[in-house]
């Protein structure tokens, strides 16, 4: 830096500016800005994460240091980091989303794209969709099917993202066993509470009921852990959760539905030791059939109804 002329030395000085101190700030800012762009010109060093244990790994390993197991391509590491997925290492938080994403893109190939934004309340039905009425005609199935159908892209898109934010983390946490549970539990309180407020020919679809129940889950856990902060976290997610549902006119009785069956759950769950995992287990087993028996029907149905798509005004709640 030169330095300053004796003119502008005397305004400053005038003004009742240190011309050193002004001097040093500048030195200070411009060695921060060199050390910057000397940074950017060095070649960045790739790395990876394992998504079984999250430990860092080099871009080149095949398998994780720590855990031993096959680690992810780069850009497949990339993708877990982006979508948050990257602490799932379990296989129910995947197969849910995964069977939520296929249903989704198979009701699509069969509908031509024509359900992207607004399926048809006859497709709907197909794929799955929950009413009073069609639980009262004997398609107790539906109970569980509808948390994978969605009513179009943009609802599908949000649950995915509240349900890769939260599920993996949360089985990592406790288990695949409860958390096979808590997402049934919670589905099914979900659809008790649309039964008991809306109409019975109203249809409602979507995991929405599921991701207010990790909320309440998360909301009780973190309570009797003693954990404030993420208690206040999933507090600030479910007053968020209700604001925008008003927004999207939402089913609000399924989100209240999961919420309250989520609260008691996390309660139970956090206080609970290890010589409860056979009683997790039987749990989960009759929960893991109850859903393999109801993908049975939701498969035959759409078998038999493929071609039925039309569309349709009638109320639909997601």
């Amino acid at each position: 830096m030169s330095e300053p002329h004796p003119v502008l030395e005397k305004i400053l000085e005038a003004l009742g500016l240190s011309t050193t101190q002004i001097r040093w700030r500048y030195y200070r800012q411009r060695d921060v800005v060199l050390e910057r762009l000397a940074s950017l010109r060095q070649p960045r060093a790739r790395h990876k994460f394992c998504h079984h244990c999250g430990h860092l790994a080099a871009v080149g390993d095949m398998t994780c240091p720590q855990c031993q197991k096959v680690l992810l391509p780069y850009w497949g590491s990339k993708v877990y980091r982006t979508l948050a997925l990257s602490g799932f290492g379990s296989v129910v938080s995947m197969a849910f989303i995964g069977l939520i994403t296929l249903l989704f893109c198979v009701h699509l190939s069969l509908t031509q794209f024509q359900g992207l934004l607004s399926p048809s309340q006859e497709a709907l039905t197909v794929f799955g969709a929950f009413s009073t009425e069609l639980w009262q005609n004997g398609e107790y199935w539906r109970a569980l099917t509808m948390g994978l159908m969605h009513i179009g892209i943009i609802h599908l898109v949000f649950n995915l993202m509240a349900l890769s934010q939260t599920l993996g983390a949360f089985e990592s946490e406790i288990g695949s066993w409860p958390t096979l549970v808590l997402i049934t539990l919670t589905q099914a309180g979900a659809v008790a509470v649309h039964v008991l407020v809306h109409d019975p020919q109203t249809l409602t679809a979507g995991a929405s009921g599921i991701a207010f129940g990790l909320i309440g889950f998360g909301v009780a856990y973190f309570h009797r852990s003693g954990n404030p902060v993420q208690r206040r976290f999933f507090l600030q997610w479910f007053a968020y959760g209700l604001v925008f549902g008003f927004l999207m006119r939402a089913n609000h009785a399924a989100h209240i539905g999961g919420f309250l069956t989520g609260l008691p759950l996390g309660y139970l769950v956090a206080g609970m030791r290890i010589r409860h995992q056979g009683i997790w287990r039987a749990a989960g087993i009759l929960c893991l059939a109850a859903w393999m028996t109801c993908l049975g029907f939701l498969a035959r149905n759409i078998a038999q109804n493929r071609n039925a798509f039309s569309e349709s005004t009638q109320e639909v709640r997601g």
